[in-house]
């Protein structure tokens, strides 16, 4: 399934699919069912990416942190753009 590989684009693909098919009320009770469960799944990896999204997010705060300590210690600068620069 798409939304399982990261495949967003063929989910938006899909959703706009779904929603033509339906307005025009062309698919079967055994087929909206199919439907109803491909959303399901869709809904959970949406949560699934959500939430590693998240702990992504708190990671690189975590490490922003650490490295304005680091700078804070060493005598940097708190003004810089925030990007580490390599002394050569």
């Amino acid at each position: 399934m798409a939304a399982a590989r990261g495949e967003w684009n063929l989910v938006d693909q899909y959703y706009q699919l779904r929603e033509d098919l339906i307005s025009r009320e062309v698919l079967s009770p055994g087929n909206l069912a199919y439907v109803l469960t491909v959303d399901r799944t869709i809904a959970e990896q949406i949560t699934v990416a959500q939430a590693g999204l998240t702990s992504l997010l708190d990671e690189a705060a975590k490490t922003r942190q650490r490295l304005q300590g680091l700078r804070r210690w060493n005598g940097a600068s708190s003004s810089d753009s925030g990007t580490i620069e390599r002394h050569l």
